[in-house]
Order: structure tokens, then sequence, then C-alpha cells
């Protein structure tokens, strides 16, 4: 998956980059859903959430597959204020854990099975401190669209994956931030780590 990942940024064939934070995260921090802490950005791409974040006052790992985004990233980050690590999750070692939050726009709907989506969850819990919580940002599966888009799934099927580990305080049906017209419809997932 790096490799594709790789070509994509190399081609600019990358319609989820919005050179700056995603509107609906900066709603969730400034709504003071979750104070400063260890923050973990899952799929953080070229890095525009991961910074933001640290810009709030977050500790913050970015992780991602792709090392050409990771290059875009550490570019961006001009202070350093980030620790960015090509990681290819949820199946390598990440430093840095326990965090206190993890955020994930369109990772955890690129793992199309069952079993992977629970693995991820269950990772996604292994690194989380007792009640961190983790946004989701998820491709929605009642868009009918024509045309390339972000996977999508179903309400159920992110809930089957998730609840195990996780307790959902909100599944909200909202869309991405994003400079593409019409925006792919999303959910925001907003998620406890079960004690």
């Amino acid at each position: 998956m790096s490799l594709h990942f790789d070509e994509r940024y190399r081609t600019n064939n990358t319609p989820w980059e919005i050179h700056r934070p995603d509107a609906s995260l900066v709603r969730f921090i400034e709504a003071d859903k979750v104070g400063p802490c260890q923050a973990l950005d899952i799929g953080c791409g070229s890095g525009n959430n991961a910074i933001w974040l640290a810009q709030q006052g977050f500790m913050v790992t970015g992780i991602d597959s792709s090392a050409l985004a990771l290059e875009r990233a550490k570019a961006k980050d001009h202070k350093g204020l980030c620790d960015f690590q090509q990681v290819t999750f949820p199946l390598e070692p990440i430093a840095g854990a326990p965090f206190g939050f993890v955020v994930d726009r369109g990772c955890f709907h690129h793992f199309r099975e069952q079993g992977e989506r629970l693995l991820f969850a269950s990772r996604v819990a292994e690194l989380l401190s007792p009640q961190g919580c983790w946004l989701s940002f998820i491709g929605n599966s009642d868009e009918s669209r024509e045309g390339p888009g972000p996977p999508t799934l179903t309400a159920q099927q992110v809930c089957q994956a998730v609840e195990p580990f996780f307790i959902i305080h909100a599944l909200i049906a909202s869309f991405f931030d994003s400079d593409q017209d019409p925006k792919a419809r999303n959910w925001i997932c907003h998620m406890e780590k079960r004690s």
C-alpha cells in the first residue's frame, strides 16, 4: 500500500489533500472534547492535522506508510513540532504510546474486511491510555456516488468493528472537508476506550 500512496503523492493524485486542518477536527478540539495530550495521527499524509494539533499544545506523533507524504509533512513542520514516523498500521510498532487521543481521517475505511477492521480498532485501543479517545472520519456508504471517491462503510460495519473496544459517544453523518465538489459523505465517529 505504501508504494501505491507514494505514487499518488508523486502524481498529485491526492483528492483528500486540502492543505489545512480538517474543519471537523478543528470544531471537535475547539469544543473541548479533548485537551492537549499525547496524540497520534494515523495516516497523517502531508501533516496538516498533525501540525495543527501540535500548534494547539498536543504532543503529536504522525504516522503514514508513504515516505513521500512524510517528506512533505516534515517540510511543512518548520518548527519540528511533530514526530513523523513511517509505519504500516496496524502491523508495525509505534513509538510514543500511550496516547490520550488518536485521530484518523480516511484511514480506517481502507480496511475492507471485518477482521482487518477489528484488528485496526484493537490496535488503536492498545495504543490509547485509559479513557483515551479516538476520532475517525470514515467514508459513508449511504452516499451514491458516480465516479471516484473514498471507500465507504455502513454504520453497522463501523459499530461491529469498534464496539468490542470502544464506547461510541457519537456517530454522525456528515461530509468530508474537501476542495472537491460535491463533497463526499462521511461518518464522524467519536469513541472512548473501554475500561
